[in-house]
């Protein structure tokens, strides 16, 4: 059983959850906010977020932000490389160099 201050406190927390994946209370896609533009949002409730995707104004660079209320807090960036050819030699290279060897 659960006591009155647990049970406030996961009150508090479930609602603060809805309150950051509440596309109601998100931007509209064609928002500008800081230099880009929200370009579209989507929630995904099995994950208990929201996705954002953006695009700066100036270098039409994409931003995909995702709201979630947790405190595990991370930050990526990725270049998109693609190959010159579909031949499969890039992705053959990539994990010869990578994944190393005794010889």
């Amino acid at each position: 059983m659960l006591s009155k201050a647990a049970k406030a406190a996961k009150a508090t927390t479930s609602a603060a959850r809805r309150a950051v994946t509440d596309l109601s209370k998100l931007p509209k896609p064609g928002t500008k906010i800081h230099g880009f533009t929200l370009l579209r949002s989507k929630h995904v409730p099995e994950l208990e977020l929201t996705a954002l995707h953006l695009k700066h104004d100036n270098t039409g660079a994409e931003h995909l932000h995702i709201a979630r209320e947790d405190s595990n807090n991370v930050f990526s960036i990725g270049f998109k490389t693609n190959p010159p050819d579909d031949t499969g030699v890039p992705h053959i290279l990539e994990h010869t160099t990578l994944c190393g060897s005794e010889k």
